[in-house]
C-alpha cells in the first residue's frame, strides 16, 4: 500500500565520505542548531560506522538512517521503511521512567512541561533504536519497533486503525447471518474471537442452540465482558405484559428499530433470544444493515442524507417498572441525529425508532416537512434492503444495535412467545476482541 519515495541525503563531507556513504547507509549523530541541522562526522568516525552500518543490513528493528527536516526527523529502518517522527510528537512520547510509565503504561509528563518548539540537538541511530538529547536538556531513547508501529506512514495509520475497529462490511437483502453454537463460544476462544471478528465486519450473525433460559444472554455476555444495564435491568422479557412500559412489550407489529437511542451512549450489540416462538403466522424477525442503506441515502439522495446526518432529533422514553428488576420510573430523553458521522464523514451510528421518537423537534416549522422527506426516504431504502426470517426456540439473533435495525411481524395476543433482549457495549466487546488477537 505505501510507496516508498527516494530518502533525500546530502551529506557535506570530503570525497572518500561521499564514496563511504554509496557503499553503506552513515550512522551520523545530528547537530540540530535553531537556524538549521547539519551532518557533521569524521572520517574515522565514518568508517567506524560503516561498520556498523553493515551489521544493520536485514535488521527490521534497527533505526540506520536520520535527518531532522524543520519540525521533524525523516528516519529508514533497518528493513527499509521509513517514517517521519515530529519533534513535539518525539518529546511528548519519551519512554523514560521520568515521563512514562511502564508498570501503568500511561504517560506522566505533563502538558504544561512541553515545549512545542522542542528540537534535537543530537540524535543517534543503532540497532535498538534512536536516542535523542533535546533542546530542553532532556534525554530519551525510543525502541525502533515502536517507532515504526507510529512512524506517520499510511500502514502505521491502517493498522492502528484496525486495531482500534476493524473495517465494516455493509450488507444488503441477500445476505445471511452466520451461525454460531452457544456452547462453543462459551469454551472456545477461538470461536469466541471469530464471532467478534463478524459482529465488527457484518454487525449480525446467529447463535444456534442457546439455553432455554431468560438469562441465557446475561450469561453468554458476562463471559465476554459486562452486561450493559438499562431502566429495564439486565435483560428483558420481550412479551406481551399487561400495563406495559413500551411498544416493544405487545403484541404489536414493531417497525425496524435500533434499541435505546433515548439513552446519549446507545448499547452496542443487541442479544435477541428466543425462548419460545409464536407457533403460526406472525412474529417473524425483520433485520436490516442502516449502514448500507445510509450509503445508498449518500450517494443517491445527497441532500437527503445530509438533513438526516446534521439535524438533531429527540428520543425519549417515561415509564415504570414492570418486573422488581426494573427502575421503578423512569425518564430519558437524548439527541442526536439518525445518522450519525465522524470527523473523516464515515457513518459511526444509526438511531432509528419510530416509537420513541419525540414529537418534539428543534426545528423551524417551515423546515419540518422536508426532513420528514428525507426520513421517509431512509425508511424506504432500509426496508427495501431488509431479510425477513423466523427464529426457533434455542436461536439468539445478536446484532451491532448502533448499525443494524430490527422490527417483528405482529401475532395474536394470547400468544405465549417469549424473547429476551440483553446488551453488551462496544467498547468491552472490542475489548475482549484485541486480547484474544493478542493471544492468539
Amino acid at each position: 500500500m505505501t510507496s516508498q519515495r527516494c530518502f533525500r541525503a546530502v551529506l557535506t563531507a570530503t570525497g572518500a565520505l561521499r564514496a563511504a556513504a554509496r557503499s553503506a547507509p552513515l550512522i551520523a549523530s545530528v547537530r540540530a542548531a535553531s537556524s538549521g541541522a547539519k551532518r557533521s562526522v569524521s572520517l574515522a568516525a565514518a568508517a567506524r560506522q560503516q561498520v556498523t552500518a553493515r551489521q544493520h543490513e536485514g535488521t527490521a528493528n534497527g533505526v540506520v538512517w536520520s535527518a531532522p527536516r524543520e519540525d521533524l526527523l525523516e528516519v529508514r529502518f533497518g528493513d527499509g521503511s521509513e517514517g517521519r517522527l515530529p519533534f513535539v510528537w518525539l518529546r511528548d512520547n519519551c519512554q523514560c521512567p521520568q515521563c512514562f510509565s511502564v508498570e501503568a503504561l500511561g504517560r506522566k509528563l505533563l502538558l504544561d512541561d512541553l515545549n512545542l518548539e522542542v528540537h534535537p540537538k543530537t540524535v543517534q541511530e543503532g540497532t535498538n533504536g534512536l536516542t535523542v538529547d533535546w533542546s530542553d536538556g532532556h534525554r530519551s531513547e525510543y525502541p525502533a519497533q515502536w517507532l515504526r508501529e507510529r512512524a506517520f506512514t499510511p500502514n502505521a495509520l491502517a493498522k492502528q486503525k484496525m486495531k482500534y475497529a476493524v473495517r465494516k462490511e455493509p450488507w444488503g437483502a441477500e445476505h445471511c447471518l452466520r451461525n454460531f453454537d452457544y456452547n462453543t463460544l462459551m469454551s472456545d476462544d477461538r470461536e469466541l474471537l471469530d464471532w467478534l471478528l463478524t459482529m465488527e465486519r457484518q454487525g449480525s450473525a446467529m447463535v444456534r442452540n442457546t439455553p432455554r433460559k431468560d438469562v441465557a444472554g446475561p450469561e453468554l455476555i458476562e463471559h465476554i465482558a459486562y452486561v450493559k444495564q438499562s431502566h429495564y435491568g439486565p435483560h428483558s422479557p420481550v412479551i406481551n405484559r399487561p400495563n406495559t412500559n413500551n411498544v416493544a412489550f405487545t403484541n404489536a407489529k414493531l417497525g425496524m428499530h435500533n434499541d435505546l437511542p433515548q439513552y446519549e451512549h446507545m448499547p452496542g450489540i443487541i442479544f435477541i433470544q428466543c425462548v419460545e416462538q409464536h407457533p403460526g403466522a406472525g412474529g417473524e424477525s425483520v433485520v436490516t444493515d442502516g449502514l448500507f442503506a445510509a450509503e445508498e441515502l449518500r450517494r443517491n439522495c445527497p441532500e437527503d442524507f445530509r438533513i438526516l446526518a446534521t439535524t438533531d432529533m429527540y428520543f425519549w422514553d417515561k415509564g415504570h417498572a414492570n418486573y422488581s428488576w426494573e427502575m421503578p420510573e423512569f425518564h430519558k430523553i437524548a439527541k442526536f441525529p439518525v445518522i450519525r458521522v465522524n470527523g473523516n464523514n464515515e457513518v459511526v451510528q444509526i438511531a432509528v425508532n419510530n416509537a420513541i421518537r419525540d414529537s418534539h423537534m428543534d426545528l423551524p416549522a417551515h423546515e419540518v416537512k422536508r426532513y420528514y422527506a428525507a426520513y421517509k426516504r431512509f425508511h424506504e431504502i432500509l426496508y427495501a434492503n431488509a431479510i425477513t426470517f423466523k427464529m426457533e426456540a434455542g436461536d439468539m439473533m445478536t446484532l451491532d444495535n448502533v448499525r443494524c435495525l430490527h422490527g417483528r411481524e405482529g401475532y395474536e395476543a394470547n400468544s405465549a412467545r417469549h424473547i429476551e433482549s440483553s446488551y453488551l457495549d462496544w467498547d468491552e466487546a472490542r475489548c475482549r476482541r484485541r486480547r484474544l488477537q493478542e493471544q492468539y
